[in-house]
């Protein structure tokens, strides 16, 4: 297996090089023992000495990018703070100084967890981690395995979750072995935990771990948890033009991720059975980023022929007794309320009963036509019709119900109704309150412009827009406008047709000023 694992590394590393890309490593974890099977900790590079191959990535720390999302998706359903498919913020977001954006630079308005998972959307990924904790969720990954927290969880962040930390291959390996070999344990003879089944992989094989006594409230993840992360992990969509990919996914199932660091200096991608943990890292000893390293692009096919190269393996068995079947609404993901209309039956972890009902379906009040929202105040209760609808907040509307036909846009109400719902309508998508805006100077020394974003739930409504006080415009429908604010504090106040007003402060940075935003995450 080493040889085999050793001559894979090999072959793609000609093709690496072919890039400037000089360096990968990989290892073989056997779940149940922890032994090490295969540990190769870099190419070799016969006769060159200048690209570093001396090093053994393995135990190198290096930044992590998204590999450890799949850690915060099984605490939080652990935690039961979420289900697999609730709906998660996928938005244009600022958190102080700090600007996550997702790969591909859009934007969903509210994704599955799931799905967010398995596609690896960063904007979800820090909305969990602000649910779940950055303190908490930092904790937890010392506890289960990570050696590489040098600092305190403040040094870090909600950025822990998009590489703003270091890793090692050796410890990603044990932990997502730790995962599996837990989930592997918690079987009919005995279904209970031991904490001591997380454990860093085994150079030197340990022999029989011997019988082991099993605290069933003893875990840092229920079985339930783990297998469900492990099932949204098979889901990561596989390179349509990579046929290969494609003929061995039908063979042979497998939970996997992968990772790509900022500047494309670092490419993971761990794969995941009841029987091996396979776990590759590709990029420059130096720190070069390259064009073309990602987790998906170069470590990913790597993982892949290793998996070909080994014995054929198997999958989890569910752990039925950790999980219960319970209505959940189709739309939103969340359990069930008594007025979603339209509901599926799934089977989440134990927790699951105790997560929260459907925020987003609200009963709301029609005339007779159907057409028009009314209240008691324009109509008898006599003639409304009262209907199930999901409602998404305006910025998250504004995406998603460009990627959902389903979705149904609110009713305006009647003209003779006054709207006193409770519910904001609209909101800004750009700027937020307090941001800080860094607009370039023009080559003929004027301030450029920024395009300010607005969301409404009414396709027809009317927004006029005031700067500073004074009125600047009206839109419909495409709620924009591009403005030059001096540079210095303002206020932007948004006045719908109803009356309903939104107002936020913003500042304006200029090239004078020579300031960003501290902590932006560019």
């Amino acid at each position: 297996m080493q040889v085999r694992v050793n001559n894979i590394l090999e072959l793609h590393g000609i093709q690496l090089a072919a890039n400037e890309i000089h360096n990968a490593a990989a290892i073989v974890v056997e779940v149940n023992t922890g032994n090490v099977l295969a540990y190769a900790g870099n190419l070799k590079r016969m006769g060159k000495t200048d690209y570093g191959n001396d090093v053994d990535v393995i135990v190198s720390p290096r930044s992590t990018g998204s590999i450890m999302k799949p850690f915060l998706y099984a605490a939080m359903l652990n935690d039961a703070l979420i289900l697999p498919n609730t709906l998660i913020p996928d938005i244009p977001v600022q958190i102080g100084g700090f600007i996550p954006e997702n790969y591909n630079l859009t934007y969903d308005g509210a994704v599955p967890a799931k799905r967010a998972l398995s596609r690896s959307l960063n904007i979800p990924a820090v909305k969990m981690l602000q649910t779940y904790g950055y303190t908490p969720f930092y904790n937890l990954l010392k506890n289960i395995g990570l050696t590489t927290l040098t600092k305190p969880a403040d040094h870090y962040g909600l950025a822990i979750i998009l590489g703003g930390a270091e890793a090692r291959l050796w410890d990603l390996a044990g932990m997502y072995a730790s995962m599996a070999r837990s989930l592997n344990h918690f079987s009919p003879g005995h279904l209970g935990y031991n904490k001591s089944d997380f454990h860093p992989p085994l150079l030197i094989a340990g022999g029989d771990p011997g019988k082991v006594s099993y605290d069933s409230h003893s875990s840092w993840f229920d079985a339930a948890s783990i297998w469900l992360t492990f099932e949204a992990m098979v889901e990561v969509a596989r390179p349509d033009e990579e046929a290969q990919w494609q003929q061995f996914s039908s063979s042979c199932k497998i939970a996997w991720k992968t990772g790509t660091s900022f500047g494309n200096r670092d490419a993971w991608s761990v794969g995941v059975t009841p029987e091996y943990v396979v776990a590759v890292w590709v990029g420059n000893a130096s720190g070069e980023g390259r064009t073309g390293l990602t987790g998906i692009g170069v470590a990913a096919p790597i993982l892949f022929d290793i998996f070909k190269s080994l014995p054929a393996t198997t999958w989890f068995r569910m752990p039925v007794e950790e999980m219960v079947k319970i209505p959940v609404c189709r739309y939103s993901g969340y359990r069930a309320s008594y007025i979603c209309e339209y509901r599926d039956s799934a089977w989440v972890q134990k927790n699951g009963i105790r997560t929260p009902a459907c925020p987003f379906h609200q009963l709301i009040h029609l005339d007779k036509t159907g057409q028009y929202q009314v209240n008691s105040g324009c109509e008898s209760t006599d003639n409304m019709q009262h209907v199930s609808w999901f409602v998404l907040p305006p910025v998250q509307e504004w995406y998603f119900r460009t990627k959902n036909p389903f979705y149904r846009t609110l009713p305006p109400f009647r003209k003779d109704c006054e709207q006193n719902t409770g519910n904001r309508n609209m909101d800004l998508i750009y700027p937020k309150d307090g941001s800080m805006i860094y607009v370039p100077v023009d080559l003929d020394g004027k301030t450029g412009s920024t395009v300010f974003k607005a969301a409404h739930h009414n396709p027809d409504a009317t927004i006029h827009w005031h700067l500073d006080d004074q009125f600047i415009g009206s839109t419909k429908q495409s709620h924009q406008m591009a403005l030059s604010p001096e540079r210095g504090f303002h206020r932007l106040t948004l006045v719908d047709q109803s009356g309903e007003s939104i107002s936020i402060g913003f500042e304006i940075l200029t090239k004078e000023k020579n300031t960003a935003p501290s902590g932006k995450n560019q």
